[in-house]
């Protein structure tokens, strides 16, 4: 739980106007869904993950940073936010 509030702390306070205009995409899937299965299976997850991806001419790259997530998210809240950003500003670059 601390993974989703935090990341979405970030992309809300750091990207607000990125999230308006779609250059930014927030998304929280419930892998117990039929859409969140199809996403899980696509991802190769089996439980709570932490993702972020950049798409550009169609292309995808995936960053899985959902080990930093679980080792930050709680105990180093300043260190997870100060991460996700970076990795979101890497990623629109």
């Amino acid at each position: 739980m601390a993974i989703e509030k935090n990341a979405k702390v970030v992309v809300d306070s750091l990207f607000s106007e990125e999230l308006k205009n779609g250059t930014v995409v927030y998304k929280t899937v419930d892998i117990s869904t039929p859409e969140g299965e199809r996403i899980a299976d696509k991802y190769e997850v089996t439980w709570s993950s932490l993702y972020i991806n950049k798409w550009k001419d169609g292309v995808e790259t995936r960053e899985n940073m959902t080990d930093f997530g679980f080792g930050n998210a709680r105990k180093n809240p300043d260190g997870f936010k100060k991460g996700v950003a970076d990795k979101i500003r890497q990623f629109m670059k």
